[in-house]
């Protein structure tokens, strides 16, 4: 008789990079398939060209895809030691729980053969992103899932749960295999727009019941930074927590009280933010300048935003040499552009995105007396060299950054109301530094090691 097998293959210790094979005879689910990004390490650091028609044995190379058997075009691969998907005889599926490069930076590399699952929502902005040119590299299809409807992938039943996170989409996944019940948070916060989601999400993952839970702890720390009692369960809100709501308000405070022009830096997958943004600069009494790009995302998932089109000196070229694509054409039919000549007449009337590519734009700019809002935004942090390149820009701009973020991940003691509400016999927490500072309430807690393949009944009933 067939038992319900699982394997860890990234992400145990890292902050994504998530890619875990659960499989049942023949059938077999992948969750998810991304990269682990540290900008400090990063072999593709802008220089470094990407080989798009040899992604996958480049990728294998170094070590930033494992070597997984029957996933990969027999083409792409120089190993004799890895089965390709031609050859595998088993079922398989790829599950993906949201659009963040470090759940599905890979996705290309997967075979066409084989199904990728994503939410109806995922794959619109999926599509989206690709227009825009920021899908993976690899050309295949993707599948979609509706939340709440169920799907086999052999005997493997799979339904999607909605979740509260930084990006459209967002789910969970319920897997259910004949002598096994698991669910796979993917990333959640309970500080966002929609905290009912995550209250919802909690009564119909007991309702379909799990024998074991794999759950993200991005932002657990070691004892010395995060003290027991803060890994206490409770989901209230921490007064002094930037919210998506407060944050709008806070920003609209500042462009109030700002003589200057108002600058912002966003990442642009945050629907949430970027309708954030364009409120926020409704509200100051200010017209609200996007990039292009994403321009396109706001037109398509946020049709209530009122804003213009930045003319960047390479859209200002493409538009002088007809080279325009055709989705940019359509854009600047039905939104105004607007020049920096025109912003300089009055930069206090403005709020402007500038992203960290785009930022030498900003020497063409009056920004005296200005703000630049970084929120969460590229470069993230410190810890990327970019970071430093930013401050140094805008230090001989004599403009000022002010950090205004709130991300997608829960705290910790929201991460530990989860769990004790699940109260799982099972726990298994990853995408994280600090893994094992995440307990159960009665249960057990299981570290995994990559390489080892775990029968989920041996777990359970140990």
């Amino acid at each position: 008789m067939s038992k319900t097998l699982i394997q860890f293959f990234g992400g145990l210790k890292t902050i994504g990079g998530t890619i875990i094979q659960l499989q049942y005879g023949q059938s077999r689910v992948i969750f998810d398939f991304g990269l682990t990004f540290d900008p400090r390490t990063a072999i593709f650091d802008g220089q470094v060209k990407v080989r798009n028609s040899a992604i996958v044995r480049d990728y294998l190379k170094l070590r930033m895809i494992p070597k997984i058997e029957g996933i990969y075009n027999k083409e792409h691969l120089v190993s004799d030691n890895v089965i390709s998907a031609e050859e595998y005889e088993g079922k398989t599926a790829v599950l993906i729980s949201h659009l963040h490069l470090d759940h599905m930076g890979a996705i290309g590399c997967i075979d066409p053969s084989i199904p990728v699952y994503m939410t109806e929502q995922s794959r619109n902005l999926y599509n989206q992103l690709q227009l825009i040119g920021e899908g993976v590299p690899g050309v295949r299809s993707y599948q979609s899932c509706e939340y709440d409807q169920s799907f086999h992938i052999g005997e493997i039943k799979v339904t999607p749960l909605s979740v509260d996170h930084d990006v459209i989409g967002a789910c969970a996944f319920h897997l259910e295999t004949p002598d096994a019940k698991i669910i796979y948070t993917g990333d959640f916060r309970l500080h966002g727009s929609s905290p009912e989601v995550m209250e919802e999400f909690l009564q119909k993952a007991k309702e379909l019941r799990y024998d074991a839970v794999i759950i993200e702890g991005t932002t657990l720390k070691s004892e010395e930074e995060l003290a027991e009692h803060l890994l206490v369960s409770n989901n209230e809100l921490p007064d002094k927590l930037l919210t998506e709501t407060k944050l709008q308000i806070n920003v609209a405070q500042m462009l109030k009280e700002s003589e200057g022009i108002g600058i912002f830096n966003i990442y642009h997958r945050n629907m949430e933010r970027i309708n954030g943004m364009c409120k926020a600069g409704e509200e100051a009494k200010r017209k609200v300048v996007l990039e292009i790009k994403t321009a396109q995302l706001a037109h398509t998932f946020l049709p209530q935003c009122h804003f213009y089109i930045f003319e960047s000196e390479e859209l200002k070229t493409m538009i002088r040499e007809n080279k325009l694509l055709d989705w940019q054409k359509l854009l600047l039919e039905k939104y105004p552009l607007i020049n920096k000549e025109k912003i300089n007449e009055n930069p206090s009337r403005y709020f402007v995105q500038n992203s960290y590519e785009n930022i030498i734009e900003l020497f063409d700019l009056h920004v005296e007396n200005g703000v630049y809002i970084h929120s969460n935004g590229v470069p993230l942090g410190d810890y990327d060299p970019a970071f430093h390149n930013l401050e140094k820009i805008l230090s001989l701009l004599s403009l000022e950054r002010v950090e205004v973020s709130s991300g997608g991940h829960a705290l910790p003691q929201h991460l530990k109301y989860i769990v004790d509400e699940l109260d799982p016999k099972v726990l298994i927490p990853l995408h994280s530094f600090y893994p094992e500072r995440l307990k159960p309430k009665n249960g057990q807690q299981l570290l995994p090691a990559y390489g080892e393949v775990y029968e989920i009944g041996d777990i359970v009933n140990k």
